[in-house]
């Protein structure tokens, strides 16, 4: 399995240095790989193969070949590790002392609330699709709808928001290409299935 951070996460995370909270900045990366661990512990527990782990702004994105065609329970558990995790982690912060307390609490907070949004490609918005499936289109849709305002409403109304808008265009962009290459993932998911007829026999060749 392969790790790497997305090249948009440098100007996120200098965007924050440049606030000149550099705490601020180990938490919140911290955070995200805390978040991340959760659905990893729980691809591992259902067995399911990880291809790849990549760190993004709003938490990240573990690749697993064919994970449409897991059980349903599994998809949902691999969806709710990361959840879970910083839910595990916010409760810690509320328990124990510790040097920038408040600062994770808020942190946990925020990255929880993000997640749960039913957005792609947010958990709560992937764990919406494993109920709905057929409805893959219609939440790109949403979530295009949905990144946008927000980044109208930061420019708007919070114009000093760096970071906020810095996400919403992210999400943006991402719900954009997923609407982009919808053809193709189509096609990939009848690959996996098996769904495409079995060419010809050809007797003149014996293939």
């Amino acid at each position: 399995m392969k790790y790497r951070m997305h090249p948009v996460m440098i100007p996120f995370l200098l965007a924050i240095i440049a606030s000149g909270n550099v705490s601020f900045y180990a938490i919140v990366l911290g955070s995200l790989l805390f978040h991340e661990a959760g659905h990893l512990l729980a691809a591992k527990w259902t067995g399911a193969s990880v291809r790849q782990c990549v760190i993004m702004p709003y938490g990240g994105e573990i690749v697993i070949p064919r994970f449409s065609r897991l059980p349903k329970s599994d998809r949902l558990l691999i969806v709710a590790g990361g959840p879970a995790a910083t839910t595990l982690l916010l409760g810690i912060s509320f328990l124990v002392q510790m040097p920038g307390r408040e600062l994770l609490i808020s942190t946990q907070l925020a990255l929880l609330g993000l997640n749960l949004l039913p957005f792609l490609p947010l958990d709560g918005g992937r764990a919406a699709l494993v109920f709905f499936p057929e409805q893959k289109l219609a939440f790109i849709l949403i979530s295009i709808f949905a990144s946008a305002s927000g980044a109208v409403f930061f420019i708007v109304y919070l114009p000093q928001s760096a970071p906020y808008l810095f996400l919403a265009l992210f999400l943006l962009l991402q719900n954009i290409l997923h609407w982009r290459y919808r053809k193709y993932e189509r096609v990939l998911e009848r690959v996996y299935s098996g769904s495409f007829p079995k060419p010809a026999v050809d007797r003149k060749s014996g293939l």
